[in-house]
């Protein structure tokens, strides 16, 4: 989401990442790789749990959880990903801010 983060933001989407680190480990990492997104860290995986987000030791942690919530709150899009891999294109995303956009 890095490289297309003004495609984002151009549609008023704020990107917050929920990561399975403490806060020191969280800030780091965002200005490591200069993230221009919100890190949010969920070290006790209370966030994970309210989401529904699975973890999966066989595979290495929590399994990618995407969603999109639309300016009333709702869930306008849900995607819980079968593999560490598993995680929409950005276009995937945009096409949904941009229907969001068009109710």
């Amino acid at each position: 989401m890095k490289q297309d983060f003004q495609r984002f933001v151009s549609r008023n989407a704020a990107i917050v990442v929920v990561a399975p680190h403490d806060a020191e480990k969280v800030a780091a990492y965002w200005r490591k790789e200069d993230l221009p997104m919100i890190g949010v860290p969920d070290a006790d995986g209370k966030l994970a749990h309210l989401y529904g987000q699975e973890w999966k030791i066989v595979k290495l942690g929590r399994m990618p959880a995407l969603f999109v919530i639309d300016r009333n709150g709702a869930l306008a899009f849900t995607q819980y990903g079968k593999s560490m891999s598993d995680i929409p294109e950005n276009i995937e995303i945009l096409k949904v801010l941009d229907a969001l956009a068009e109710l």
